[in-house]
């Protein structure tokens, strides 16, 4: 796309004042530090990287490296570096930068665009500049344009670099080149706090200024002697170096490695040669010059810097005099940057389990509008989140999204203002809502800041209704056994005492010991069906399946219900032809004499009581059963009924409708319960459709003894 001629003039003017920068008569360095200024004054790049080599890029030539300040924390790519420089022209890439360990956890992956441009000049590559934004960022037309003109200029001032002669007696010249860099360094570190950043920073002005061409900085695990790897740039992918960088691991003990006799010895270490010095055992064959200096706080190592050159004598006492006083200026920062890092892992520590707790947390001010809560505090009071994002008033706002449903008002709104009233004070109440039901626990406490002066209050609030339906379901389940066993008991005790006190007639006696036996066996029932309902909920009862025809199980249960049928007409209707089903014969028994007994007991005026069962078509069963082959049992009786509201509960273990008539007819109410389990073991379904006055229907599906049913 062509430019425009307001764009082609400004970049013509970035071009010249970059162009003037290059070919100042000061240090290389300083002038590539304030060409990625200007670069990045005109282009929305986040940081960049130059990488020169002295008399071009042929073996063993000399490389430099030049990074813009506040930079990435991040490695450079040296693979992707080397793949755009063999293609000699500027690329574009988008990439993830992926994080490396910064001792307390991982740096977030980020997708990244890059930007290189190769330096070609005369057949020969002198370097690479290298630019990296955060994804989105489009790089404009006048940018390809600008890096295509300023490469030429780049690669001249990098070859009149090479030539240079500086004087031998212009120790003061070089001093105070040195004095620079460091000032440079010193404002940098001013202007970070996090700790990945430091590090850094410190790792890349020691490679840019000591001609390292990598570099590594660990901090040091005192009490259990060992380096833990923090940043590195330099080093290829597939370098596996205890030293530096192990894959997966980032730790290695300080007995190894030169970085680790540093860390020991607490003085900064220079080997000219690693390979006069076996001991070293580095895995990196390509490294020949190394460099290790520790940072010092308070007469203790921090941390360790390591640079590493596969150039003999690639460092010499100057480079070991100005890494020392790299390392002094960095002590303090560090040592900030490290107590931040500390607080920044607590508060984000602190942050997880605030936002992961169940309780309902809300901190508020002294006039009761909330400064922060977490997710479970708009989810427990069934509020939108995005309500909190607002200014939102509990004392206000909650009362008036919850009125409604609160069943005490009043009660809300008294607690609000008694945390007004009395600031210091802890309070505690039950929150009762409706629709649904709920029951929230709610704690208030005052917060204080460091001079102790009340700030707020922070709530609790946990929702209790599972627990008071517990408390309900276990006072329920004491008071029904107790009665269902005290009733037998009392008989059998009764009776037993007579037959004990004297003599009866034959007849008599039998009835006593009938009735007894009688009260025995309702006792073994109740038994049963405790036992029944705690296998259960355990997942411990398995169906013993076979192809069974219901005719025969029906014939068994009439003889077995005959005794309780004085006043009842049991009338059976089945469908002829019925195909076999696929059941447990047992289970499938006990579901209809479940149904049929409660039938009779809640028919207490006698009556008909009917059992129909056929195969019936999908479509006639409810919209959400299963599909596959189904026998329909429907059990019908002229009792009782039950009311409307009653129906979805009546499932539910230990529930009973709570009127006169279910009173005396008695039970656990674990029955249906159990039937309901039963069915579904089956994969059937079970419901029931009643009205007050007209009795109940109840409908239960068992699957056809198929090829498929057998299989699943």
């Amino acid at each position: 796309m062509a430019l425009s001629l307001d764009q082609s003039i400004a970049t013509l003017a970035v071009l010249s004042e970059a162009t003037r920068m290059l070919h100042e008569a000061r240090p290389f360095g300083a002038r590539i530090h304030d060409l990625f200024n200007l670069l990045h004054r005109t282009f929305a790049y986040h940081d960049a990287r130059l990488t020169c080599w002295i008399g071009s890029a042929r073996p063993g030539a000399t490389r430099q490296q030049f990074y813009s300040a506040d930079g990435w924390p991040y490695s450079w790519d040296d693979t992707l570096m080397r793949q755009v420089a063999r293609q000699d022209q500027i690329a574009f890439h988008q990439l993830m930068a992926n994080g490396r360990a910064t001792g307390t956890g991982q740096l977030p992956a980020v997708p990244i665009v890059y930007l290189g441009v190769p330096i070609f000049w005369g057949g020969r590559l002198w370097g690479m500049l290298e630019l990296r934004a955060s994804q989105g960022t489009l790089f404009a037309d006048e940018l390809y344009g600008l890096m295509a003109a300023l490469a030429p200029q780049l690669a001249a001032a990098i070859m009149a670099e090479s030539k240079q002669q500086w004087p031998a007696d212009s120790e003061s010249t070089a001093l105070a080149a040195v004095q620079q860099q460091l000032a440079l360094f010193d404002d940098d570190l001013q202007n970070t706090l996090a700790l990945p950043h430091v590090l850094s920073l410190l790792l890349r002005r020691a490679i840019e200024l000591s001609g390292a061409e990598s570099g590594a900085v660990s901090l040091i695990d005192h009490e259990r002697g060992e380096l833990i790897l923090q940043v590195s740039e330099g080093y290829p992918p597939e370098l596996s170096s205890l030293d530096l960088q192990h894959g997966q691991r980032q730790r290695w003990s300080w007995e190894i490695g030169l970085s680790g006799q540093a860390a020991r010895s607490g003085r900064a270490l220079l080997v000219r040669d690693v390979t006069q010095e076996p001991s070293l055992r580095l895995t990196n064959s390509s490294v020949r010059a190394e460099l290790a200096a520790p940072i010092i706080v308070d007469g203790q190592a921090l941390a360790i810097i390591t640079l590493d050159s596969p150039r003999s004598a690639a460092f010499g006492d100057d480079e070991l005099s100005f890494i020392q006083a790299l390392c002094q200026r960095s002590a303090r920062p560090l040592q900030r940057a490290m107590h931040y890092q500390e607080m920044l892992e607590t508060s984000t520590h602190l942050s997880q389990v605030f936002g992961s707790l169940p309780t309902g947390l809300a901190l508020m001010d002294t006039g009761s509008r909330i400064v922060r809560s977490n997710p479970a505090w708009a989810s427990l009071w069934g509020l939108d989140p995005e309500e909190l994002q607002r200014t939102f008033y509990v004392a206000i706002d909650l009362v008036d999204a919850l009125l409604s449903r609160l069943i005490e008002p009043m009660q809300l709104t008294e607690f609000c203002a008694n945390g007004q009233r009395s600031p210091a004070e802890v309070q505690i109440t039950t929150v009762r809502l409706s629709n649904p039901t709920q029951e929230l626990h709610v704690l208030s406490v005052p917060t204080r800041d460091s001079q102790d002066q009340i700030t707020g209050r922070l709530w609790a609030v946990n929702d209790v209704t599972r627990e008071r339906e517990v408390d309900r379901l276990k006072n329920e389940f004491v008071s029904i056994v107790s009665h269902e066993l005290r009733t037998p008991l009392t008989s059998i005790l009764g009776y037993t005492e007579l037959l004990l006190a004297r003599d009866f007639p034959a007849e008599e006696r039998k009835q006593f010991v009938k009735t007894v036996y009688d009260e025995a066996s309702r006792l073994a029932l109740l038994v049963e069906d405790l036992l029944g309902m705690s296998r259960l909920e355990a997942g411990k009862v398995q169906l013993n399946r076979w192809v069974i025809a219901l005719r025969q199980i029906i014939a068994e249960l009439t003889n077995q219900l005959n005794t309780q049928l004085a006043r009842h007409r049991l009338v059976i209707r089945i469908e002829d032809p019925l195909p076999p089903v696929y059941i447990d014969r047992d289970r499938t028994k006990q579901i209809l004499f479940n149904l049929l007994t409660n039938a009779i007991k809640y028919s207490p005026r006698g009556g008909e009581i009917e059992l129909v069962i056929s195969e019936v078509h999908l479509r006639q069963l409810p919209a959400d059963h299963p599909r596959g082959r189904w026998v329909l049992v429907g059990v019908r009786d002229q009792g009782i009924g039950i009311a409307a509201e009653d129906l979805p509960r009546i499932w539910e273990r230990f529930y009973r409708v709570d009127n006169g008539n279910t009173r005396r007819i008695g039970g656990t109410g674990l029955g249906l319960s159990i039937t309901k389990a039963l069915v579904e073991l089956h994969g059937g379904m079970i419901w029931v459709e009643s009205k007050i006055g007209e009795g109940s229907n109840f409908y239960f599906t068992l699957p056809v003894a198929t090829e498929m049913a057998r299989r699943g």
